[in-house]
């Protein structure tokens, strides 16, 4: 398990992106003001946190003055540098000035906003529904090899 923990975090940390073409500034501004309307920065740097816990608690021998050290060395404005140019592969700016202009109105804003407990009400539904699914699996299985 450790070795798995220590695996991921160096592919995070090691990740060559693709290929970076040039992007125009003005699509980089459309992309950079996506990641901060729809909280990309915060997500990564909870993102490292939990990351850097999870590692923590599998490493508990390793002092907490390299964990602070390691954690400087993990620049998220790097990690985005390398995402940008995902975005510039899948969007056109025009693509990247519609999102955007839809995340600044109230509309957009409200999604944003009430995203995580749509997202939390959802996957609860689909644990739900999962559950009901399973048990009516099992009931029809169990049926079928009775009437064999």
């Amino acid at each position: 398990m450790k070795k798995l923990l220590i695996t991921t975090l160096l592919i995070i940390c090691s990740y060559v992106s693709i290929a970076h073409a040039e992007i125009s500034a003005e699509k980089r501004q459309e992309v950079e003001k996506m990641l901060r309307l729809t909280g990309m920065e915060k997500l990564l740097a909870q993102m490292k946190s939990q990351l850097l816990t999870g590692i923590q608690k599998q490493l508990p021998d390793v002092p907490q003055d390299f964990w602070d050290r390691f954690a400087k060395k993990m620049d998220m404005h790097e990690l985005i540098e390398k995402i940008i140019p995902v975005y510039d592969k899948h969007y056109t700016l025009e693509d990247l000035k519609a999102v955007n202009a839809f995340y600044e109105s109230p509309a957009g804003q409200k999604i944003l906003s009430t995203m995580p407990q749509v997202m939390q009400e959802s996957v609860k539904i689909g644990q739900d529904w999962g559950e009901s699914i399973g048990k009516q699996a099992a009931a029809e299985a169990e049926a079928e090899e009775k009437k064999k």
